[in-house]
């Protein structure tokens, strides 16, 4: 429902439509930054950052407490339980913010390194100043109000970006990346003062809290145990292995995280309040995640296969040989987020029909799971972290599959035929860049004509595949490109 006047008139597909505008723009820029920021620093000052920045992650999802999913899937929506969730959530941010403060040089003697320390300090800024963005950018994600929020993260990613290459020159090493992420923040509060006048919050209230925290503390569980196995490699390499293979494990996990968080997130922040939607208005949201996973894997499967093949040429074309040691790192991170594809969207789906307890079961299982895994392969070596986390999102399909199967729709027979086609464009797209991985020295010879040919002519294989298997992606972008006749005519004949 529209909350205090507003009436959100807004598609599915007009949102995401804007959400990959806005994550192909950031994603220009935020790749431009990590490929110059990883020939300016070294793999110790990647990894001092890396592991910071794991700490914050865990810290961070406290913050949140998820009370920005209580608002989204809350049917019944008014200013008393908006200011609600703005009061709790502030009260907690800048709790959270002066204990990561205060308890910054514990960080740094734990692992050794006052650069932990320094990065702590400086983030702990972003937890005063985020609740008074964080509430208003939820409201218009319920509303699908991806206009907006187009030219707030625009502005906030390119700002952060930028921060990052010009700190980074200037010699400011690895509080480069901390300093940036408070001007980003910075940017994002005041894109909100801006664009999001009808969504800001009015006044304080505790009038629900009962509700909200019940709902929260369900789900913060979840989110503890997905936030803790996530940055559980980090923190453990970090600690056992050195700041080095943390850093390396950083950029070999570069290109999956960078795709995860841009590409796959630009779709999850469309399909949680649009699951939630699709629920409260025709109760047709198993359908639409069946379609949204069809979507899915026939993008994100290609991509992470040509990633396993291509990882040399990538590595040392984007970051230097001096992150040679990246490359199977990489590969195997490639292979197991080609599992992972499977569940990126299981728990939004779940929360967004209510099963918040069934989410919070599935992720401390199996992030337990990762976590036991990952130290026991850290005493090995950290190509071993990267090649168990294989494991790790085979017992996560699992176990969210299991629970997806009590709707009729998302039976596995149906999911597995559902995902056919993907199986087909994978295949055709991973031909070329498979030629290219395995002809004789033609890489070492040819880098980076042979890295351009193979994922030119990888592209043109997922579109001959698509047209072949009549993949549903391929309506999706002929729709796309009918606003552009001569492109369309190329592209589909």
């Amino acid at each position: 429902m529209s909350i205090g006047g507003r009436k959100p008139n807004n598609s599915v597909r007009k949102a995401l439509s804007l959400s990959f505008v806005q994550t192909l723009v950031s994603l220009v820029f935020t790749f431009g930054g990590v490929i110059v920021v990883s020939h300016l620093l070294t793999p110790t000052e990647i990894g001092i950052y890396s592991v910071a920045a794991g700490l914050v992650a865990l810290v961070q999802m406290l913050r949140d407490f998820g009370v920005s999913e209580f608002l989204i899937q809350e049917e019944e929506l008014d200013e008393q339980k908006i200011r609600t969730v703005f009061t709790i959530n502030l009260v907690i941010a800048w709790s959270l913010g002066i204990a990561l403060f205060a308890l910054s040089g514990v960080a740094g003697r734990f692992y050794g390194n006052p650069g932990v320390s320094d990065v702590l300090q400086v983030v702990s800024i972003v937890f005063v100043l985020l609740p008074f963005g964080a509430i208003s950018q939820t409201l218009m994600k319920r509303d699908l109000e991806f206009g907006k929020l187009l030219k707030i993260r625009l502005g906030e990613n390119i700002t952060r970006s930028c921060t990052t290459v010009g700190l980074a020159y200037a010699g400011f090493s690895y509080m480069s990346m901390a300093w940036s992420s408070v001007v980003g923040i910075l940017v994002m509060v005041a894109g909100c003062a801006l664009w999001g006048r009808q969504y800001r919050v009015t006044g304080l209230s505790l009038l629900h809290w009962k509700r909200v925290l019940g709902f929260g503390s369900n789900r913060t569980i979840a989110d503890i145990a997905r936030q803790v196995g996530d940055q559980s490699a980090n923190l453990v390499i970090g600690r056992m292995l050195g700041m080095a293979a943390t850093g390396l494990y950083s950029r070999g996990y570069g290109i999956v995280n960078m795709y995860s968080s841009t590409f796959v997130g630009a779709i999850n922040g469309v399909a949680f309040p649009a699951f939630a939607r699709e629920h409260r208005e025709t109760g047709a949201a198993p359908q639409l995640f069946l379609r949204s996973l069809v979507y899915l894997t026939g993008i994100s499967w290609p991509f992470f296969a040509a990633g396993v093949l291509l990882a040399f040429p990538i590595i040392r074309v984007l970051f230097g040989s001096q992150w040679d040691a990246a490359v199977p790192l990489m590969r195997w991170l490639c292979a197991a987020a080609i599992v992972g594809t499977l569940t990126y969207q299981c728990s939004q789906f779940l929360v967004a029909l209510g099963h918040v307890g069934a989410v919070t079961l599935i992720e401390v299982q199996y992030q337990l799971v990762r976590i036991g895994v990952t130290i026991v392969a850290a005493l090995y070596s950290v190509t071993a972290v990267a090649a168990v986390q294989v494991l790790v999102y085979i017992a996560a399909t699992v176990l969210y599959y299991r629970r997806l199967r009590s709707y009729e729709p998302l039976s596995m027979g149906k999911c597995a035929r559902a995902v056919i086609p993907s199986i087909a464009v994978t295949i055709t797209t991973c031909i070329a860049p498979a030629v290219v991985a395995f002809w004789p020295g033609l890489i070492q010879q040819h880098m980076i004509p042979a890295l351009c040919g193979a994922v030119v002519a990888g592209c043109a294989g997922w579109l001959v595949g698509a047209r072949i298997v009549r993949h549903p992606l391929l309506d999706e972008f002929r729709r796309a490109a009918s606003r552009f006749p001569r492109c369309n005519q190329i592209l589909f004949g």
